[in-house]
């Protein structure tokens, strides 16, 4: 099981490093639903939703710019969990990562693909109430969500669409859980 996930993670450090590398092995529907479900939500909210989340938490609490606060909309829990489960992931996805699958063979392939995880990141500034504080240090602030578009569109071509999908939708559920259940304030532990 280890030496597998450290395969999955060196051939995904291979594929952001060289997107345009043809020969990548496409594995079984059973076996994708494992590297999806399992190591690559695991990969991404370890990375992303933690190591790169608390640095953007420290900078803020010692003062480097304004607290981040996220944007609340009045809504029932129902409509938000549809929200951030469904509907985002789907419409992000849509957005960001769908026409990658149609330039996969072409030479500036890699461009369009850190491209859209790098507008992925930046959009997510839209989350939060933001002031001049905060202009300096958007890519500091978004770097975790750039991550998180670099996971995704690596898992929509080698896995397919529906799976990048599936990824971000099971990552924003365990976000969801951290952030309103657990409560993940890294002053609070």
């Amino acid at each position: 099981m280890i030496t597998h996930f450290n395969f999955l993670i060196r051939h995904c450090i291979q594929f952001v490093r060289d997107p345009n590398h043809p020969d990548y092995a496409i594995p079984p529907t059973r076996q994708k639903l494992l590297h999806v479900c399992f190591y690559y939500l695991f990969i991404s909210f370890i990375i992303s939703g933690i190591i790169l989340w608390y640095p953007v938490e420290i900078a803020e609490k010692i003062g480097l710019f304004d607290e981040l606060k996220e944007k609340t909309l009045k809504m029932s829990l129902l409509v938000k969990v549809f929200l951030v489960i469904i509907f985002a992931p789907l419409m992000e996805e849509c957005m960001f990562r769908l026409f990658l699958g149609f330039y996969r063979n072409k030479n500036y392939f890699k461009w369009l693909y850190y491209v859209s995880a790098v507008f992925f990141g930046c959009i997510h500034i839209f989350n939060y109430q933001f002031n001049s504080s905060h202009y300096i240090f958007i890519p500091f602030i978004t770097i975790s969500q750039t991550f998180g578009g670099l996971m995704l569109g690596y898992v929509r071509i080698i896995y397919g669409f529906w799976y990048g999908v599936l990824l971000h939708s099971l990552f924003n559920i365990l976000e969801f859980i951290w952030q309103y259940i657990v409560d993940y304030d890294l002053f609070k532990l």
